[in-house]
């Protein structure tokens, strides 16, 4: 059988290959097209390639200063195209109505170059224009602290709920070392003195309720800047049943009633002083189910020395208005460390920053309880002792 001689033209073949390449990279970026968002207002980088210049500074910024300004320009027209897209336009419209609602006029112009202005890496501007100080919020400044500002020196309209600033002092400087001052009080007194009274320095925030307890044996004072969550207060009576000979059913005979009050602490602290503080308060409320042991003394009232008694822990505590330096004692003081809490790592004070108080209180109250009594401290009787108000109103109820 005769051969067929056959002849293949190799350049055909290789620019075949080619055309079919090149073809599939277009179907792919056509395909790809297809899935880009919003008009394509996102810069695409095809992989593989790198930024230029990132390593300049010789690391000195996170990244390099160059990456910093090359990822930057990239931002400003990534954003820019989207701004000044229909989308865009309409986003910028949206966000000057909502800013409108602002409170106070110095915060409720909206700045709709605000996002470009902190696409920097050290971009710190305001979203809103100050009317006051309008070339200060185009260059960025007074932008810090803000919502401060706006709270001292805001002019709020008349159905506002806020409160004037004087007498307000925001509970968010809890968690600002350089704010907040001394508001966790150290643990301490004077024996006798059930007055708490504090240095101008250890004034507490109005956002803050009054809660204190005072250890009544030793004259001490264990006050938490803390979390009250949980409280109850459980009133039981006790009855004694008597059954008479000819009498189905039982006469019951009232015998006492007992009151606890249980109610948690969420306890943290906040830096490394706190530490200290806190648990030296922690270590002398866990003392609070403990006795005390006092000398006795004789009946010239002079103190025997060779002699100790046991001193029930006895207590006052203070909740808001609810409870004023109530009398009582701890029945139970449980300590839980939550899981998600960190450790302090300087030696020395490699205590928990945060921990869970559980405590069980025994209510005893300043009177003979009476059904026509006073149960909570807030509350009052009126001059005809027929009617009750709260301690802080003239309305009786």
């Amino acid at each position: 059988m005769a051969l067929i001689e056959l002849k293949s033209n190799l350049s055909n073949i290789n620019k075949n290959k080619t055309d079919l390449t090149s073809q599939k990279e277009a179907n792919a970026n056509t395909n790809h097209s297809k899935l880009r968002p919003d008009d394509d207002q996102l810069v695409v980088r095809k992989i593989g390639k790198r930024y230029r210049g990132t390593k300049l500074d010789g690391g000195l910024s996170r990244g390099g200063a160059a990456l910093q300004v090359e990822r930057s320009a990239e931002d400003v027209k990534r954003i820019g195209k989207f701004l000044f897209s229909g989308r865009g336009a309409l986003f910028t419209v949206k966000q000057a109505v909502l800013q409108n609602q602002n409170e106070d006029r110095q915060t409720n112009v909206y700045d709709p170059t605000s996002i470009i202005k902190n696409l920097s890496p050290k971009g710190d501007f305001q979203r809103h224009i100050n009317e006051t100080d309008v070339v200060g919020s185009i260059l960025g400044r007074g932008s810090k602290d803000q919502y401060e500002e706006f709270v001292k020196n805001g002019n709020h309209k008349s159905g506002s709920l806020r409160r004037d600033y004087k007498e307000v002092v925001s509970a968010v400087n809890l968690t600002n070392p350089k704010k907040r001052g001394t508001i966790n009080v150290k643990y301490g007194g004077e024996f006798g003195n059930l007055k708490f009274t504090q240095a101008p320095d250890n004034k507490l925030p109005k956002d803050f309720i009054k809660f204190r307890i005072r250890d009544a044996v030793n004259g001490k004072w264990i006050i938490f800047p803390a979390m009250i969550t949980g409280i109850t207060d459980n009133s039981t009576a006790t009855y004694n049943p008597i059954n008479y000979i000819g009498r189905p059913e039982s006469v019951y005979v009232y015998q006492n009633r007992t009151r606890s009050i249980g109610f948690n602490l969420k306890v943290v602290a906040f830096n490394e002083n706190d530490i200290e503080t806190n648990w030296v308060k922690i270590n002398a409320l866990k003392g609070l189910t403990q006795p005390e042991y006092k000398p006795f003394f004789n009946n010239n009232d002079s103190q025997m020395e060779t002699e100790t008694r046991p001193v029930a822990p006895y207590i006052y505590l203070t909740i808001g208005d609810m409870f004023i330096n109530t009398p009582g004692f701890f029945e139970s003081v449980n300590i839980t460390i939550p899981e998600e809490s960190s450790w302090e790592l300087v030696e020395g004070k490699q205590f928990p920053h945060m921990c869970d108080i559980a405590l069980s209180f025994t209510y005893i109250g300043k009177e003979i309880p009476t059904m026509r009594g006073i149960n909570f401290d807030g509350i009052k009787k009126t001059d005809d002792n027929e009617n009750f108000q709260l301690a802080g109103t003239s309305n009786a109820i």
